[in-house]
């Protein structure tokens, strides 16, 4: 994974994939997933925010990733619908985040921005919506705390033969902050991700204060308290916590992440976390923990909705198998001995046949 230089045709380079991607999986929501222009919208933050996730893995991979994830079965799911306005929980994460942006450059003090921003979405939260839990929210804080995550631990812990380690931006911990606090009160869910957000943290050696520190510590407790009442007190239940036990659930799973996929796409992950462990073990390891957890509540869960609730678990699938073509491509770059690339964009281009394959089988349903 090449790191970028931070001047202005770097970041069009490194942010041109995803607006690509992006607009490319918006037009195919519109106008073949039938789906209302708010929540296509909606769903292609999702799709711009994961393909910038996997950006330092190459240009092409990049968007073979981000579409493959829009047009796995899973997430195409939430296409259709009516005619839709702009939901009051879109208006609210709107009006905390302008908040969190103007308190903190007003006052310098980021915990002041993020605790005012999300105390007006709490407010708004709590007073006007009513019913928590809306779906498309938890896929659009996953797939951006997910690559504010992935791209503070490429700054903190890089490849050993590549820059020196630098510390992560203020950008990175405000937003890894406001995005899981917001996430967990939408859905408590996302505290599965916790252990993943501590450890990642812990390892970027970021100099945080204790009122950062107690903020983080405040939303998991909060998350785990929600969690318990929605998930594992609920009535009838849902959870199951010795359905891991059940041999049949574990294929069960395995076959629905096929089913996204193909198996080719489990074999290109197997082999991709293998490889990211190698060059990059904290990130490795902090993806790894994510996906257990995300797997565990897979094999418990007994409500509905379960397959999008999955969402976290199909982007780090993503993330694997894209690594593991970008790492093939760098061999065959490598073992031909170009010195432009050109073997590992060649190789990129058939990860695009899988996205291609996804999109057909849609058409054709």
């Amino acid at each position: 994974m090449r790191n970028l230089v931070e001047d202005p045709i770097q970041i069009v380079q490194y942010w041109s994939p995803a607006v690509i991607t992006g607009t490319i999986a918006w037009i195919i929501l519109l106008f073949i997933g039938d789906t209302p222009i708010v929540r296509a919208s909606g769903l292609a933050l999702v799709i711009i925010g994961v393909t910038a996730t996997l950006r330092r893995m190459g240009f092409v991979a990049s968007i073979g990733g981000g579409l493959t994830l829009a047009f796995c079965p899973i997430f195409w799911s939430q296409t259709g619908g009516g005619v839709s306005t702009p939901a009051t929980i879109t208006i609210a994460i709107g009006i905390a985040g302008v908040a969190t942006i103007i308190v903190t450059v007003l006052s310098g003090r980021y915990y002041i921005g993020v605790g005012l921003g999300i105390a007006a979405f709490v407010a708004i939260f709590w007073s006007q919506i009513g019913t928590p839990q809306s779906l498309r929210l938890t896929g659009f804080v996953t797939a951006w705390l997910v690559y504010l995550l992935i791209d503070m631990m490429l700054l903190t812990n890089p490849r050993p033969d590549a820059k020196p380690p630098a510390p992560p931006k203020p950008y990175h911990t405000i937003g890894i902050l406001f995005l899981f606090t917001i996430g967990t009160l939408n859905d408590p869910l996302l505290t599965l991700l916790a252990p993943a957000i501590l450890l990642s943290l812990f390892l970027s050696y970021a100099q945080l204060s204790r009122w950062y520190w107690l903020a983080v510590v405040a939303s998991i407790v909060i998350g785990l308290i929600l969690l318990t009442n929605t998930y594992l007190l609920r009535e009838p239940p849902v959870v199951n916590l010795l359905g891991w036990r059940d041999a049949l659930r574990w294929i069960a799973l395995g076959q629905l992440i096929i089913e996204q996929f193909s198996i080719f796409g489990v074999i290109l992950g197997v082999i991709g976390l293998a490889r990211l462990s190698r060059w990059y073990p904290p990130l490795g390891t902090i993806t790894m923990i994510a996906y257990g957890a995300y797997f565990f509540f897979g094999l418990v869960f007994e409500g509905n909705f379960r397959d999008v609730l999955l969402l976290p678990l199909l982007i780090i699938q993503v993330i694997w198998m894209t690594y593991a073509v970008n790492a093939f491509g760098q061999w065959v770059n490598q073992t031909m001995k170009s010195s432009n690339h050109i073997w590992t964009h060649l190789v990129s281009a058939v990860y695009l046949a899988l996205p291609a394959i996804l999109l057909w089988n849609i058409i054709q349903s």
